[in-house]
């Protein structure tokens, strides 16, 4: 088995590793494609060394978060040969830079029809933490206003689609080139960083969602309605402002969805099919082409998410 092995903090690929042995309650897929976040890159440059001590993380493969592929064995839920997609634990557990991958069956669900299995691959981790973080966490419902910032990346695609299907108006901002297509995913204005400051936005939202995660409350708070949010990707950045919130009527959000969840991919996976979620693939890699797949999901002007080709 090929599989991607970080080693201080360097990345290399190794051929002759073993395949898993699923535990009770795991499952046996055969990768087919497995997406690349900037979450792997931090885990590479050593960002997440903490995290993953406390947690216990020590297996090779330490990157690679959202996957689809093929079951291989029979198991509780799921049947050899079925295609699934999933999310597995950020910190915990096998990483799906690996061609054969052992994973809990809560932690995925059969892949949407409609769409090829590099597409699927694209999808859990985006959806299903936007989902969470604004369904959930911000309780967004019909009627309320959403800013959406980095809304072309592989969240936000599925962050301006999931705010208009639950009511939203929605304020979608990313750069040059982006307008006509964030229109036709549903926002109702679009703003370009690159040439407009935030008061020219418009507003005020009931929710700022960053999903850059270059911005902080105090660039956001003249934009919020009066008990609006703020919501950032990486909440471990804005700890501080979040203690203030039994003091202040502005709140600082979290989000942070750590795994797959059966039962909400199998939602997500039903709007795909029904044509109610749409799914974004930036660019698609072999994974012998490891390097340069990393080096894109540094790149600027994405639209969508970074995909590797694992399976033979």
């Amino acid at each position: 088995m090929m599989a991607l092995v970080v080693e201080n903090h360097a990345l290399r690929l190794e051929n002759g590793l073993p395949v898993p042995e699923p535990r009770l309650g795991e499952v046996l897929v055969k990768v087919h494609y497995a997406s690349v976040n900037p979450t792997d890159s931090d885990i590479v440059d050593g960002a997440l060394d903490l995290y993953l001590k406390l947690a216990r993380s020590y297996l090779p493969t330490r990157t690679g978060l959202e996957f689809s592929g093929e079951v291989v064995n029979d198991s509780n839920r799921f049947e050899r040969g079925d295609l699934v997609y999933g999310y597995v634990d950020l910190f915990k557990g096998h990483k799906t830079h690996q061609q054969f991958l052992c994973v809990p069956e809560t932690l995925i669900a059969r892949a949407p029809r409609s769409t090829s299995l590099k597409e699927a691959a694209a999808l859990p981790l985006g959806a299903l933490t936007t989902l969470v973080g604004l369904r959930e966490v911000a309780e967004i419902a019909r009627g309320s206003s959403v800013l959406i910032n980095g809304a072309s990346g592989g969240l936000g695609v599925y962050a301006v689609q999931i705010a208009k299907r639950l009511g939203a108006n929605v304020t979608a901002v990313a750069g040059p080139g982006k307008g006509e297509l964030l229109r036709d995913l549903g926002a109702d204005a679009v703003a370009d960083y690159t040439t407009q400051q935030i008061g020219e936005y418009g507003g005020p939202f009931d929710l700022a969602l960053d999903l850059s995660d270059r911005l902080s409350f105090t660039d956001v708070r003249s934009v919020l309605t009066t008990r609006g949010a703020f919501m950032p990707a990486d909440p471990s950045k804005h700890l501080g402002r979040m203690l203030l919130n039994p003091f202040s009527a502005k709140k600082t959000l979290r989000l942070l969805v750590r795994q797959g969840d059966t039962d909400l991919l199998t939602e997500i996976a039903r709007w795909v099919d029904e044509g109610g979620l749409r799914v974004f693939v930036d660019r698609s890699y072999e994974l012998a082409d490891y390097e340069n797949a990393f080096a894109r999901t540094r790149e600027h002007g994405g639209i969508g998410r970074v995909v590797m080709r694992m399976a033979d």
